[in-house]
């Protein structure tokens, strides 16, 4: 076992004095890949604090997690993506309440967050869903490859398709109010 694996360890069986090194320790790497995705370091502070407190909070998940460091992470992307996604909503509902047009929000979403958005969407869909929509629109497979794949039914593997999309659709489209 590595140092990182013995201290998760302590964590997970409720050590504070492991935690504070746990924490100290990825506190700043938390924060500064939080600030590269969301772009304020101020915002960044708090989501990576907020990461860390679940680290405690769920402490007893830590010993069915394999590698810490990919579950910070995550965590960490979680977080950013669902705030990234909160402003946005939040941006979009204000320039309306305010009676302005959409498009001259503060904030204006660039293709990196956009992109964000749909990682986040897909990622969320049930897994099935995300298997046949990754299998049609990433590996470029067809209906029927997919269904022989999957042991399913060309119909399910369209139902799934157009589920996904119609999710994607929905997250887009509430960007575009805000163009």
């Amino acid at each position: 076992m590595d140092e990182d694996s013995l201290i998760v360890k302590e964590v997970a069986l409720g050590s504070h004095k492991a935690y504070k090194i746990l924490f100290n320790k990825y506190f700043p790497k938390v924060k500064y890949f939080i600030t590269h995705l969301i772009k304020s370091e101020t915002t960044a502070e708090d989501l990576a604090q907020d990461v860390l407190t679940k680290v405690w909070e769920y402490r007893s998940r830590l010993t069915a997690v394999e590698s810490f460091n990919s579950y910070v992470y995550r965590m960490a992307k979680n977080a950013a993506l669902n705030y990234l996604e909160h402003k946005f909503v939040e941006d979009t509902f204000l320039a309306t309440l305010a009676g302005r047009p959409p498009e001259t929000v503060d904030n204006e979403w660039d293709e990196k967050e956009i992109r964000l958005l749909e990682q986040l969407t897909i990622s969320r869909m049930p897994p099935q869903r995300r298997k046949v929509y990754e299998m049609s629109r990433i590996e470029g497979l067809s209906n029927d490859e997919i269904s022989a794949s999957l042991c399913v039914t060309k119909k399910t593997v369209e139902n799934h398709l157009n589920l996904a999309l119609k999710e994607l659709r929905k997250v887009l489209y509430i960007i575009t109010l805000s163009f």
